[in-house]
C-alpha cells in the first residue's frame, strides 16, 4: 500500500514538472521562431494535452484502486483485530487445556501406579492362594491315607489285643500251675532237709531213708517232667496263636474279596425299545437296540449296542416285553447268548389290536459272556413314551 502511495505521489510530480517544461519551451520558441512555428506548437500542446489526459485517468484509477485498497486494508485491519482477540482467546483456552491436560496425565500415572501395585498385589494373592490350594489338596490325600491307615491299624490292634487277652489268660494258668510246682519242690526240699537232719541226728535205718530219698527223686523227676510238659504246651499254644493269625489274615483277606465280589454283583438293568414308533427288520434279522435305559446297576448293560455282557460268573435272570399291532399278520422276536439263539417266539393276531408277548429265562453266564434280543426278517415291533416294548435282567445270584 505504501509502494502504491510512493507511485501515484512521483507520477503526480512527473506531469507537473513535464507540463513546466513544455510551457517554457512553447514560449521561447513562439518568441525565437513567431507565427511559422504556432502550427506545430499547437500540435504539440495537443499531444501534451492527450498525455496529460492520459495521466490524469490514470491517476483516477489509481486513485480509486487506491480507495479500494484503503477499504480492504481497514477491513482487513478490522479482521486481524478480530483474530488477534480470537487467537489470544484461543492461546488462554489452549494453556488451560494444556494444565488441565498436565493434570490429567499426572492424574493417569497415579492411576497407572495403583494399578500396577493392585495387579502385584493381586498375582501374589494369586500365587498363595494357588499354593493354599495345593497344600488343601496333599493335606486332604494325607489325611485320607492316614484314615485308611487308621482304619486298618485299628482293626489289626482290635484282633491282636483279642489274642493277646486269650495269651494273657493261658499264660497266667501256666504262671498259677508253676506257682504250684514251686511250692511242691520247696515242701519237698524242706522235707529233704528235714529227712537230712533226721539222718544226721537220729542215724536210723539207712534203707527206709534210701528208700524215702527215692520217693522223693521220683517225685522231683515228675515235677520236672510237670515243667517239660508245660514247655511244651506253651509251644503248642504259641503255634496255635500263629496259626490263628494266619486264618484271620485269610479271612480278611477272604472279606475284601467278598466284598468285592458283593460290589460287583449289584447288577441290574430295564431298557425301552424306542419312542419313535415301528422297529422294521427288513429283509435281514436285526439287533434290538433297547436304548431308553431306565435302571442300569452296575452298568453291565450297553443302550449303544443293545447288549447285556455278564460281569461277573453266576445266574441271571431276563425277561422281556414286546408290542405290535399285527392286523391280520405275524409277530415275533429272538433272544440270543453269544450269538446262538436260545427262544423264538412268534403269534399271529386278526383283531387288528395290539398284541403283546412276553417271556422270560434263567441263565448261568460266565464273566464276558453277551445277551441280546433279535427281531427276525420281516417282521416289526411298536413302541412309544408308554413303553410297551422292554427288556430286563437282573443277577440272581454270583457262583
Amino acid at each position: 500500500m505504501r509502494a502504491a502511495i510512493s507511485l501515484l505521489v512521483l507520477l503526480f510530480s512527473m506531469c507537473g514538472a513535464q507540463t513546466r517544461s513544455t510551457q517554457t519551451e512553447v514560449q521561447t520558441e513562439s518568441q525565437s521562431t513567431g507565427a511559422a512555428a504556432a502550427a506545430a506548437e499547437v500540435s504539440t500542446q495537443l499531444d501534451i494535452y492527450a498525455e496529460l489526459k492520459e495521466l490524469r485517468d490514470m491517476v483516477v484509477e489509481l486513485r480509486v484502486t487506491l480507495r479500494y485498497t484503503l477499504d480492504e486494508l481497514i477491513v482487513m485491519k478490522a479482521e486481524n483485530s478480530d483474530v488477534k482477540e480470537k487467537l489470544v482467546a484461543s492461546e488462554t483456552k489452549v494453556g488451560a487445556l494444556e494444565r488441565g491436560l498436565l493434570a490429567s496425565e499426572t492424574k493417569v500415572e497415579a492411576l497407572e501406579r495403583v494399578i500396577a501395585a493392585q495387579e502385584a498385589e493381586l498375582t501374589a494373592v494369586k500365587t498363595r492362594l494357588a499354593a493354599s490350594e495345593a497344600e488343601v489338596m496333599n493335606l486332604r490325600k494325607e489325611t485320607a491315607a492316614q484314615s485308611a491307615d487308621l482304619r486298618s491299624v485299628a482293626e489289626r490292634l482290635a484282633a491282636t489285643e483279642t489274642d493277646m487277652e486269650q495269651v494273657k489268660k493261658d499264660t497266667a494258668a501256666q504262671h498259677t500251675d508253676l506257682s504250684t510246682m514251686k511250692t511242691e519242690v520247696m515242701n519237698l526240699t524242706k522235707e529233704n532237709e528235714a529227712t537230712v537232719t533226721e539222718v544226721k541226728d537220729l542215724k536210723m535205718d539207712s534203707a527206709a531213708q534210701e528208700q524215702e530219698l527215692a520217693a522223693l527223686k521220683t517225685r522231683l523227676a515228675a515235677s520236672e517232667t510237670g515243667i517239660d510238659d508245660l514247655k511244651v504246651e506253651n509251644a503248642a499254644q504259641e503255634a496255635e496263636l500263629t496259626a490263628v493269625k494266619t486264618r484271620l489274615a485269610a479271612t480278611e483277606t477272604e472279606v475284601d474279596n467278598l466284598e468285592k465280589l458283593t460290589e460287583k454283583s449289584k447288577v441290574a438293568f430295564s431298557a425301552g425299545l424306542t419312542d419313535s414308533g415301528y422297529v422294521e427288520s427288513g429283509s435281514n434279522n436285526l439287533n434290538l437296540v433297547f436304548s431308553k435305559v431306565f435302571t442300569n446297576a452296575g452298568q453291565a448293560y450297553s443302550s449303544d449296542s443293545g447288549f447285556f455282557t455278564a460281569p461277573v460268573r453266576g445266574v441271571y435272570y431276563f425277561r422281556f416285553t414286546v408290542m405290535d399291532k399285527p392286523a391280520s399278520r405275524y409277530m415275533a422276536i429272538q433272544m440270543y447268548k453269544n450269538g446262538q439263539q436260545l427262544m423264538w417266539i412268534w403269534e399271529h393276531d386278526t383283531d387288528g389290536y395290539a398284541s403283546y408277548l412276553s417271556s422270560g429265562l434263567t441263565l448261568q453266564l460266565e464273566v464276558g459272556d453277551v445277551v441280546n434280543m433279535g427281531l427276525p426278517p420281516g417282521y416289526r415291533l411298536y413302541d412309544d413314551s408308554n413303553n410297551h416294548s422292554t427288556f430286563s435282567g437282573f443277577l440272581l445270584f454270583p457262583l
